[in-house]
């Protein structure tokens, strides 16, 4: 049994305090901003595609996907968030964008393959203890020629300290929760075993919520700008790997 499979219930009791608990503070509020613009820029073709998104969590990125006129397909381990992601897509006027709502896992995915013109997973990886196998198992259901975009929590970072503790325990900072941050040369590994070509990387620095309390904004602000791209983004603390299928 892999050591992720305790997660499902974790975000079951997760599910109605997710967005409160996260992204309502100023510090995470700017983290959402941030994702909010590197999905809009790393998936801005996508227009009108069939895409499928493993971990919506609120829908949070759903939303804007189907704004876009993607045909979104999300699939959940956990069925409080599957409910708490439709719910938030029919308060936001697009759930008609809502192709599916799957409760299951990432890696048995139940579709053929070259099912889906994209697929799309952010602040998934990195709960899961198998994340090449998640991979694989994204690129198997996507065409040949189509990408597919996730995020990572990345060893090698100025959080370093942080991420070596938490994969000493599994666990993230204060919540009992799978966690592990991947050294970047294991993730390249694992998306050219998958069958990918890596096409495009952005990197993010955020303030952790252990820290939100020590006003470190003004300083991550620079760090994030300076590390978004160029020659600082491999320090980035988040990286967004925007993959190809190979034909």
């Amino acid at each position: 049994m892999s050591k992720d499979s305790t997660n499902s219930p974790f975000y079951d009791a997760d599910s109605t305090i997710y967005d409160s608990q996260r992204w309502e503070s100023k510090a995470g509020a700017r983290v959402n901003r941030v994702q909010q613009e590197i999905l809009a820029d790393l998936t801005s073709g996508w227009g009108g595609s069939k895409v499928l998104e493993i971990g919506p969590g609120t829908a949070r990125f759903t939303i804007p996907l189907c704004r876009m006129g993607c045909k979104v397909t999300i699939l959940d381990i956990s069925p409080g968030m599957l409910t708490v992601a439709q719910d938030n897509l029919k308060k936001a006027g697009v759930d008609e964008n809502l192709e599916a709502a799957i409760e299951g896992s990432v890696y048995e995915l139940p579709f053929e393959d070259n099912s889906f013109d994209h697929a799309f997973t952010f602040n998934v990886l990195n709960h899961l203890e198998h994340a090449g196998t998640a991979i694989k198992e994204l690129a198997r259901v996507t065409k040949p020629g189509s990408t597919l975009l996730f995020n990572f929590a990345n060893l090698n970072s100025y959080f370093w300290a942080a991420g070596n503790k938490i994969n000493k325990s599994s666990r993230a900072v204060g919540q009992d929760v799978y966690s592990i941050w991947e050294r970047p040369s294991e993730v390249r590994k694992m998306i050219e075993e998958a069958g990918l070509d890596l096409i495009g990387k952005r990197g993010n620095v955020h303030t952790p919520r252990a820290m939100e309390k020590c006003h470190l904004g003004p300083v991550v602000n620079i760090l994030d700008t300076l590390s978004r791209s160029g020659p600082m983004r491999p320090m980035a603390p988040v990286q967004y790997c925007l993959c190809q299928k190979r034909s």
